[in-house]
């Protein structure tokens, strides 16, 4: 670089110098006191708008380390609160925004906390970044000094020298925020082909993209590969590379450019198309001239053999043939066998003299390998050339080796069929629709190999042709972008955009704070709706209690009750709830039908819109029965005439015996009712007697009919009846059970069955959905019906669905008539029950003798349990926690509970068992029973016995002390 360059680069500095800009600012400052100091009055208007030039030419950075020293300025971006030397920084390398160091560390910890690939960004240039700083390790700016000391010139620098590498020299500056000064130091460097050296400054090598060298305008001047010509290339490195000289012939110099077999001469080459054989140097043709041939040319030369009767073409070689030098192939002394090579020549013909006689053929194939390099020669032993091209068939498989074709030899590639590929692509979702594809050999292969479920996802074990190369474009999992990907298997990546803004729900008091990922829902808020708040509902009622919830979902209807009119017109002021506006009086409209004589069933409805089509049975008078129509509906046509459905009953003349017949009225058929004559028989000639003597003797008649009889035996039945089957009533236990406490609703259902079974034409009938308890009380009932039922409608909608069977009928008592019947028998059964569980507890009293002589010391058989092959593990807490609830109601006072020294056994005995009486021992007798049950229950022993403590203690050390809590 010249002087020139050098007083520029100094006059001139870039604007990105710290150092450089900070000299001029100082110039500035130096020209502004001086010319403050010529003027006799001070002007403070001048002042103040040179400190604001100064001010606005200072960089931002800088101007950040002032007012973090004043310390009333400058705000954390995150929390909000001024900062001031004392307090720990963290600069973004990015932008050189300065944070507080707890504030930036919780933001890169929660945003790293939500990202899936850990990374962070900063608040004001969303520079990416993923190391997150550690906890209570802030550093100065040049990162030497972990935790600096304050600094009220320089905040958070630590006064040394920076010397970040940013260079081989380092930065030079003090511990500085903001961007590195360019070095301004001094390097010496070579030019490319080293003969010249210039000084630059460090900062400018960055322009030679790390070669340190220059190029000089000398050329370079050394020798090419030629050995002629030298390099006139301008300063370079490297090799010099191929000559591009041309060499010219003209009469200064003595070259001749000619071929090598002297055909041709040119008068120019280029010199690096010069080549001279290495085999031979010089060519010569029949005169004896000589010649160094420098190039191939395109002529080719027909030499004569020696005999001159035969000749061969030849290219331009290097040297090139003479004619009549080499011998002929088909001479007598060379040529010993016929053309296939297989026989002699002596053992076909007469001997040849001349090489132009003619060359016998055997009988031998030819068997020559042919040009194809696959075949031989399938002609007979012949002269001349074998065949060529090559023409035999052969059998050759397709692409994708389903089908085998015939094609010649000479054919290029492999056949096709028409056979579609169909395998799976890598994505796994596509398939290949290629036809006769190449890749569906290793698509077989792959498909019958065992992958582990990691590997699937593998593409590269995926043959190059099923790669597939569409476009994924799937919905992420945000819902709102398409993955950018090729079409991949497996699940699309999470989608990595996000939002700098908070997520605010819409009452403001849940917050996802920025930056937020793409597809983040808001948790629920558990604060009131806004409008609760604020009582924003339009109808002006006041808004029913909920959550906070998102701006596109409705709040919940408003249910206060208020007064509407129906649907029908007939009500005009029906309760019901605000938001509900089809209100029906649930009236049935009653308006006569259009083609029918019946009229409209549909409730509370819209009018004019009544029944298009009539359901009803039609229910007029037939002309032929006493009896109704029970087809459907027919409009205003007349009922068909067909046989009467409807069962009737027929009765004896005395009244007591009846049965049903179906009437079966037609036009011309009587009904069965008029025409089935039921006659009495003796049972009803006693009965007709037993009447005529009461009157007789002025009895009053009680029982009048076969149903109170039944009942009457009914009422017999209940004293001695012990099981409630016993009492043969029509309805079960639970019925009674439940008709019992709740007899006013059981009675609806029982009126609706009722009716259900006199309306002949209602096949059917299907309850309203109904709680689990009233839905076993209708399965119930209709067991005395004899119907069939069922439950339907999954929960909270399921309901109970009846139908009729030929058996169905209707019981002969009702509820509440049966129901006093089952209260008697309940009382008598509990009498009877309170007097055998007396019959079981209480004692009874008998005097007993006293035994005759001294009771005092009574020696007990028995005196303490012994519990056999215990749990290993058992403790004497595990003793007393099981058994010894049981002892605390017994005459066993103080009991000791004992581990045997082996800790296969355990003793259960009263603290005074040398000296217990004949009740503590009946308790004992009474009590090793259940123990021995429990013990085994509990997989505590084997089992329990009674034993005599003394025995034991005699035999056995014991391992574990007596833990007896009352004693001190």
């Amino acid at each position: 670089m010249s002087d020139t360059e050098l007083n520029e680069v100094s006059t001139h500095p870039d604007p990105k110098s710290l150092i450089l800009q900070a000299s001029a600012d100082e110039i500035k400052s130096s020209e502004n006191v001086s010319s403050t100091s010529d003027n006799d009055e001070y002007d403070q208007e001048d002042e103040y708008a040179a400190a604001t030039a100064a001010d606005e030419d200072m960089k931002y950075y800088e101007r950040t380390i002032q007012e973090i020293a004043k310390g009333d300025s400058y705000v954390c971006m995150i929390c909000t609160v001024e900062m001031d030397y004392t307090c720990q920084m963290y600069a973004c390398k990015e932008c050189y925004r300065v944070f507080d160091y707890d504030c930036i560390r919780e933001w890169a910890v929660k945003s790293t906390e939500k990202t899936v690939d850990r990374i962070w960004k900063c608040p004001n240039c969303y520079h990416v970044n993923k190391k997150v700083p550690p906890k209570n390790r802030s550093t100065c700016w040049c990162g030497k000094v972990v935790n600096p000391e304050a600094n009220p010139l320089n905040p958070n620098s630590c006064g040394q020298t920076c010397n970040a590498k940013i260079c081989v020299h380092g930065c030079t500056n003090i511990c500085h925020l903001g961007p590195h000064p360019e070095c301004t130091r001094m390097l010496s460097i070579t030019c490319r082909c080293g003969k010249h050296t210039k000084d630059i400054f460090c900062y400018q090598s960055k322009t030679f993209k790390g070669n340190s060298k220059f190029q000089c305008k000398d050329e370079c001047g050394l020798p090419l590969s030629c050995g002629i010509h030298k390099c006139k290339r301008k300063c370079h490195s490297g090799l010099c590379g191929v000559c591009p000289e041309r060499l010219e012939v003209n009469e200064e110099n003595a070259w001749i450019l000619k071929c090598y077999c002297g055909s041709e001469t040119q008068k120019s080459m280029k010199c690096k198309d010069i080549k001279i054989p290495e085999s031979a140097k010089y060519s010569s043709d029949a005169e004896g001239n000589k010649w160094i041939g420098v190039f191939a040319c395109k002529e080719i030369r027909t030499v004569q053999y020696d005999c001159d009767k035969h000749s061969f073409i030849e290219r331009c070689i290097a040297p090139p043939t003479l004619s009549m030098e080499k011998p002929c192939p088909y001479s007598p002394k060379l040529l010993k066998t016929c053309p296939c090579g297989k026989t002699p020549l002596q053992k076909l013909a007469k001997p040849r003299t001349l090489c132009t006689d003619p060359i016998p053929t055997c009988e031998s194939h030819c068997n020559k390998p042919l040009k194809c390099g696959k075949h031989k020669c399938p002609f007979k032993c012949h002269t001349g050339a074998c065949m060529d091209p090559c023409l035999q068939i052969e059998t050759r498989k397709c692409s994708c080796e389903q089908q085998s074709f015939l094609v010649p030899c000479q054919f290029t590639g492999s056949p096709h069929c028409n056979i579609k590929c169909e395998s799976l692509m890598s994505c796994r979702r596509h398939r290949c629709l290629e036809r006769c594809c190449s890749g569906r050999p290793a698509a077989e292969k792959r498909k019958k190999t065992l992958f582990r479920s990691q590997d699937l996802m593998d593409e590269t074990l995926v043959e190059a042709e099923h790669i597939c190369l569409k476009e994924c474009n799937l919905l992420l999992s945000c819902g709102i972008h398409r993955c950018q990907r090729k079409c991949h298997p497996g699940k699309c990546p999470p989608c990595l955009e996000s939002d700098s803004n908070d997520l605010v729900c819409p009452c403001g008091k849940t917050i996802v704070e920025a930056p937020v990922r793409c597809g983040t829902k808001l948790p629920p808020c558990p604060f009131q709706c806004i409008k609760v708040v604020r009582n924003e509902y339009p109808c002006g009622h006041t808004p029913m209690p909920h959550t906070c919830h998102p701006l596109d979902e409705p709040c919940p209807p408003c249910t206060a009750p208020v007064f509407k009119p129906c649907k029908c017109g007939k009500v005009k002021e029906v309760r019901t709830l605000c938001f509900q506006n089809d209100v029906s009086c649930g009236k049935i409209c009653g308006l006569p039908l259009k083609d029918c004589p019946h009229k409209c069933m549909k409730r509370c409805h819209i009018p004019g819109d009544c029944q298009t089509k009539c359901k009803q049975i039609c229910g007029k008078r037939r002309i032929n029965c006493d009896h109704t129509c029970s087809r459907p509906c027919h409009g205003n046509t007349e009922c068909p005439d067909v046989p009467c459905t409807v069962s009737a009953k027929v009765t004896c003349e005395c009244g007591r015996r009846e049965t049903y017949v179906t009437c079966g009225a037609m036009s011309n058929i009587a009904s069965a009712v008029t025409t089935t004559i039921l006659e009495c028989d003796e049972e009803c000639e006693m009965l007709e007697r037993h009447r005529q003597l009461k009157e007789a003797f002025g009895i009053k008649e009680i029982i009048s009919s076969s149903t109170d009889l039944e009942f009457e035996r009914l009422k017999d039945i209940v004293p001695t009846a012990i099981a409630f089957e016993e009492l043969q009533l029509p309805f079960t236990e639970a019925t009674l059970s439940i008709f019992s406490r709740q007899e006013r609703w059981c009675q609806q259902i029982e009126e609706i069955i009722n009716k259900f079974m006199d309306d002949k034409s209602r096949p059917s009938l299907h309850f309203k959905p109904m709680r689990p308890p009233q839905r076993h009380f209708i399965h119930e009932l209709s067991k005395a019906y004899n119907l069939y039922c069922e439950s339907q409608d999954p929960e909270p909608k399921r309901s109970v669905f009846i139908k009729k069977n030929t058996t169905s009928s209707k019981p002969s008592f009702s509820l509440s008539k049966v129901l006093p019947l089952y209260q008697t028998f309940k009382e008598l059964e509990k009498e009877r029950k309170l007097q055998e569980f007396e019959a079981r507890t209480s004692k009874r009293l008998v005097n007993v003798e006293v035994p005759e002589g001294p009771t005092d010391n009574y020696i007990a058989e028995a005196n303490g349990f012994l519990i056999k092959d215990l749990s290993p593990g058992t403790t004497v807490e595990d003793l007393e926690r099981i058994f010894g609830q049981y002892l605390k109601s017994t005459l066993i006072k103080n009991p000791q509970y004992l581990v045997l020294q082996d800790g296969k056994s355990g003793v259960i005995y009263p603290e005074d068992y040398p000296t217990i009486t004949a009740n503590v021992e009946r308790d004992f007798k009474s009590l090793v029973g259940h123990f021995d049950v429990l013990a085994k229950d509990t997989f505590i022993s084997e089992g329990v016995e009674l034993c005599k403590i003394d025995d034991v203690l005699s035999t056995e050390r014991l391992a574990t002390p007596a833990i007896d809590e009352s004693t001190p």
